[in-house]
């Protein structure tokens, strides 16, 4: 298990790093010191060739790049992207010639689709600067193989990176240590409980037997497509929360751990709080530069684009298009009905007719189906093509008592949404 290996190794980086940070002010050599540290985890876990083809990927990029436009070095991303995509196939020519294990081939393009959004997050940081000497260049190295992240993210942008960085050095104090150890304890209990229910519900097998799944009756499929979504939940708390508190160890400011799926009923915030660094990415580099540059259709243009780079970078397969094609969907769908709900003339019949109860129980109802189409979107992600078109027959064929049922208890899950939101807001406030 890499975390196994991951962890340990992690820990000799931090005690490094300390003592660099306390014997000198110097952030160049802490910086090369990151990249010492995990060139030697490379080579230990991935070997000589598993380590070039990791290193080779931000140096001939970051040369590719030095002296494009941004559009230009955009092309060239996308294109490397495909590349790396081609490299993921199983079995291919490129595991071959590396002779990797299929664990080893899958953590090596794992790490190089990460370390790519990286290199596109100090390239657009830095467009005019490409040719600013050694000390960025290993900056920006630094950067793309900091230890923690290397692997499993969450993905740290490069300004926040650089910013953590520069920080006045802090002294490990007995409240630091405490929640560190705290916070550890709580997601290796997190670990040990995923594993354990594993040998009871086989949520990550039965997408393998999709005749197993066809064959259950509509509670057993509901609960199986819930449990689905909470146990991909539980794996992305547990590493984005060990990365997490490893880099606050650190003192490097990690994205907050996904929220819960069973408080969220919005698109919108569904990709907000779940994947939240890859979501700052999404919209500084994509979703905010398209926006100003296009008057007409320039959010829905900008989704788009932000949609199509997340099929991309996920992998160009029918499940995956499925997936970010009905989240593409839900979120026009969303907007159009904030438009809607922000206009005059709703408001003025909303306050006509309508309490602020049953505004919220209105909006509720309205929530309800897209709350399923987002559910059976993930389905797709989680489970396969297959699996998918199970929950969608299900949805489209099934009994309308069922369907009834449904719909009610999505409602109570927006419901539940709606509540815990405002709270967080009137917490917030006060």
């Amino acid at each position: 298990m890499l975390l196994s290996r991951l962890v340990p190794c992690t820990f000799i980086h931090h005690f490094v790093s300390r003592i660099i940070k306390i014997n000198n002010n110097n952030n160049m050599i802490l910086y090369c010191w990151y990249i010492l540290a995990s060139a030697m985890f490379l080579y230990y876990y991935l070997g000589i060739l598993g380590f070039l083809c990791i290193l080779l990927q931000p140096v001939f990029l970051h040369i590719l790049t030095c002296m494009c436009t941004k559009n230009i070095a955009w092309c060239i991303h996308v294109f490397c992207l495909f590349i790396i995509h081609v490299l993921k196939t199983p079995d291919g020519t490129f595991q071959s010639w590396l002779r990797f294990s299929d664990e080893e081939h899958f953590i090596l393009t794992l790490t190089m689709c990460w370390i790519h959004l990286r290199i596109i997050s100090h390239n657009m940081d830095n467009i005019d600067e490409q040719l600013s000497g050694i000390n960025k260049f290993i900056q920006r190295l630094a950067y793309c193989l900091y230890l923690p992240t290397l692997f499993l993210g969450p993905l740290i942008l490069y300004h926040e990176f650089v910013e953590s960085v520069n920080q006045p050095y802090q002294y490990w104090n007995y409240r630091k240590l405490q929640t560190f150890a705290l916070n550890f304890i709580r997601y290796m209990f997190w670990i040990y409980f995923t594993e354990f229910l594993l040998h009871f519900l086989y949520i990550n097998a039965i997408q393998y037997h999709p005749q197993v799944v066809q064959d259950l009756n509509s509670w057993a499929l509901y609960g199986l497509g819930y449990c689905m979504g909470q146990f991909f939940l539980n794996k992305y708390v547990v590493v984005y929360g060990i990365c997490g508190t490893l880099c606050e160890l650190d003192d490097i400011k990690a994205p907050p751990k996904p929220k819960c799926i069973g408080r969220i009923h919005l698109y919108s915030d569904m990709w907000k709080h779940f994947d939240r660094g890859f979501y700052t990415f999404l919209v500084r580099y994509i979703y905010l530069p398209i926006q100003k540059s296009h008057v007409c259709f320039g959010k829905l243009f900008a989704s788009f684009l932000c949609f199509s780079f997340v099929l991309i970078w996920h992998g160009i397969q029918m499940n995956i298009f499925i997936w970010t094609l009905l989240n593409f969907i839900g979120v026009v769908i969303e907007s159009v009905g904030v438009s809607i709900g922000k206009s005059t003339q709703y408001r003025k019949i909303q306050n006509m007719y309508l309490s602020t109860m049953n505004t919220r129980r209105f909006h509720c109802i309205l929530a309800s189906p897209l709350l399923a189409m987002s559910a059976i979107s993930n389905f797709y992600f989680f489970g396969g093509q297959e699996i998918g078109n199970i929950f969608v027959h299900n949805i489209l064929y099934g009994s309308w008592k069922v369907l009834f049922v449904l719909l009610s208890f999505l409602y109570c899950c927006c419901q539940l949404s709606v509540h815990i939101k405002n709270w967080e807001l009137q917490r917030v406030k006060g």
